[in-house]
């Protein structure tokens, strides 16, 4: 076969000059000009598409937007995941008799930042990401600040709950989405190190927040958070950079996206998302309460609530490298299944701080992986292109989840009386069983580990 080779010398501008040897069928010399202002005018894609096509660095920069990620989850998510510290004190010394109104404080938090981020995803992919996190840490911060002034349950449900989680829902998308964005091979692992940073900072703010109670009151305690998540955000999205494979700063809702959630596999990924949803942060809210109604301290609670977070750090980091390397889809029905196995068997029966000890700490890994897998997941099967309003969807199905299920468990346990919670954990443990069924209808439809470049 005769070798064409082709010369490009730059020409004035946006000219260059292409030269075939040999190929007798085009003129020897052709001069093509192009206008980036005119293409741009016109809405061509092709010069804005060109700079990126080369796809995720798998590095560089993306360390920097994993950083921002870190922070973001260690300050927002950390304080979400230390609400069962303020369910406790709220049930027990500021509104004593009344733990089902208050459980639906934390529940509208979790609720609002799921459910509303799926709407607000389509709002971070058009815009970009620094404008969602640093509106988000306004309404995070001054949500904390507001509650800091209630003294009404209702008062709690618009500043700690709505206004929280609104706030964190127009972050929430973003620091999910970014990490898998910059990476293919390090992609579980960069995730995992992202979101692992709520599991960091809901350990150290269990305790923090338990020792700010005890000596300046919850209510310059809710102060000072306010401050230090608003920073801490702030900084998050200051740094934070968007990759688009396309070479756009910004994407837009498609057909393509519809087409995606039209899938099969992504109306099963998301229903086993779904059941999982509504009992996984059940333990999270409950086990303090639950420490106490068995004889252990306030203080033991909070202990536990930290150890619960602190292995659910080890969860999320270590969720996203063993993913990468045996199947991200494997790893997701493992740690589903390994929750739910591990509250039916150990939570059922615990009433000592050692067993209880022994269950947040398998808890928190299984349940911390899980959590970090799901964007790897999403990027893995659908593409990264725009996996943001992907992700924000999963998410949002995993807010009704949140929203509804510690109410329930707490139902359960109202009706049941006598501080009797085995029919909550036998609802908490059931669903995610069930959840962990759809997970492996998913590993046989999609198989349980591949490799897609993206």
């Amino acid at each position: 076969m005769e070798n064409h080779q082709l010369s490009i010398s730059s020409a004035t501008n946006s000219s260059f000059t292409v030269r075939d040897k040999h190929d007798t069928a085009f003129s020897p010399t052709a001069t093509i000009t192009v206008d980036p202002e005119a293409q741009l005018e016109k809405g061509d894609a092709t010069t804005t598409d060109t700079p990126a096509a080369a796809g995720p660095p798998d590095g560089g920069y993306g360390w920097v937007v994993v950083a921002c990620c870190f922070l973001n989850n260690f300050a927002m998510l950390g304080i979400m995941f230390s609400w069962g510290i303020f369910q406790q004190l709220y049930s027990t010394d500021i509104f004593p008799g009344k733990a089902s109104s208050v459980s639906w404080i934390g529940t509208l938090a979790f609720g609002f930042m799921y459910i509303c981020g799926g709407c607000f995803s389509m709002f971070a992919a058009r815009i970009g990401y620094r404008k969602m996190i640093c509106t988000g840490s306004f309404l995070v911060g001054g949500g904390l600040v507001a509650a800091s002034f209630s003294s009404e349950i209702w008062q709690l449900y618009l500043s700690q709950g709505i206004l929280f989680g609104i706030g964190a829902a127009m972050a929430n998308p973003c620091v999910l989405a970014a990490p898998a964005q910059w990476f293919v091979r390090r992609r579980g692992m960069a995730s995992g190190i992202a979101i692992s940073g709520s599991g960091i900072g809901g350990l150290v703010f269990s305790v923090v927040i338990e020792k700010m109670n005890a000596s300046i009151g919850h209510r310059w305690c809710l102060r000072v958070l306010g401050i230090v998540v608003f920073c801490s955000m702030m900084t998050s999205g200051t740094f934070i950079r968007q990759f688009n494979n396309s070479g756009k700063r910004a994407v837009s809702v498609s057909m393509a996206d519809v087409q995606i959630m039209k899938q099969p596999a992504f109306i099963i990924m998301v229903s086993g998302v779904l059941l999982t949803s509504f009992g996984y942060f059940s333990p999270l809210n409950l086990l303090p309460s639950y420490a106490v109604d068995h004889n252990l301290s306030q203080a033991q609670g909070a202990m536990i609530n930290s150890f619960l977070n602190g292995a659910s750090f080890f969860g999320r980091f270590a969720g996203g490298i063993f993913g990468d390397r045996f199947g991200l889809v494997n790893l997701t029905l493992c740690c589903v299944a390994a929750s739910a196995l591990t509250t039916l068997v150990i939570w059922m029966f615990a009433t000592s701080l050692p067993v209880l000890l022994v269950y947040v700490i398998l808890y928190g890994l299984m349940g911390g992986g899980f959590i970090s897998l799901l964007a790897p997941v999403l990027a893995e099967q659908f593409g990264v292109s725009n996996l943001t309003i992907l992700v924000g969807v999963t998410f949002g199905v995993n807010g009704l989840g949140s929203l509804l299920g510690t109410p329930i468990a707490t139902a359960i346990l109202a009706t049941a009386g006598a501080n009797n919670y085995k029919p909550s954990i036998a609802f908490i443990g059931g669903v995610m069983a069930l959840a962990s069924c759809v997970f492996f209808v998913l590993k046989l439809k999609v198989g349980g580990k591949q490799v897609r470049a993206h």
